[in-house]
C-alpha cells in the first residue's frame, strides 16, 4: 500500500474542486434571450457580471449564491440566476472572501457588478447592486452569457 502525505491529499481535492467550477459559455441564443432581462413570475432574476470589463485583471472568481455554486465568472462575462425571493448571499470562494447580502422580491430583476482587484492567488470580489439602468447597458456591451453548474454534471477540463 502506498502512503501519500495529508498535503496531497488536500492538494488533489483543491485541484478536483476548481476543475468543477470551470465554466462554459452559454450558446448565442441562451445569451440573446438572456439579454432580454425579463422577469420570472414566483422568482427573483440576479444578473452577476465583469463589470471590470475585457481588459481587466484575467482572474476567474467562483461565486455561490445562497450556497449553490454558480461557476466561475471571467473577464467580459455574466451570469443571469434565478433564486428565491428573500434574503440571498452572494460569496465567492477560496483566497477570494467577497460577500454581499441582499434581498430580492418575486418577478423582479437585480443587477450585481463583480471587479476583481489584485493579482492571481490574491486577487479578491467586490459586489455592488447596481440600478438595472447601470447593470443592463454594461451586459449588452461587455458581455456573454455563461452556464451555470448543475449538480451532477462534469466539469473537470479535458
Amino acid at each position: 500500500m502506498i502512503k501519500t502525505s495529508p498535503f496531497f491529499s488536500v492538494l488533489a481535492a483543491i485541484c478536483m474542486l476548481s476543475g468543477c467550477a470551470a465554466t462554459p459559455e452559454a450558446s448565442l441564443q441562451d445569451d440573446a434571450a438572456a439579454k432580454q432581462f425579463e422577469s420570472t413570475p414566483g422568482a427573483a432574476i440576479v444578473y452577476l457580471y465583469r463589470a471590470d470589463g475585457p481588459v481587466a485583471f484575467d482572474s476567474s472568481t467562483t461565486l455561490w449564491l445562497d450556497r449553490r455554486l454558480v461557476g466561475e465568472l471571467m473577464p467580459a462575462t455574466y451570469f443571469r440566476i434565478s433564486v428565491r425571493p428573500g434574503k440571498n448571499l452572494l460569496t465567492a470562494y477560496a483566497n477570494d472572501n467577497g460577500r454581499l447580502e441582499f434581498e430580492t422580491r418575486s418577478g423582479e430583476v437585480y443587477f450585481v457588478a463583480v471587479y476583481v482587484r489584485g493579482e492571481s492567488g490574491a486577487s479578491r470580489s467586490e459586489f455592488r447592486r447596481v440600478t438595472p439602468e447601470v447593470g443592463r447597458p454594461q451586459i449588452e456591451r461587455c458581455c456573454r452569457l455563461l452556464d451555470t453548474w448543475k449538480p451532477g454534471q462534469n466539469r473537470i477540463p479535458l
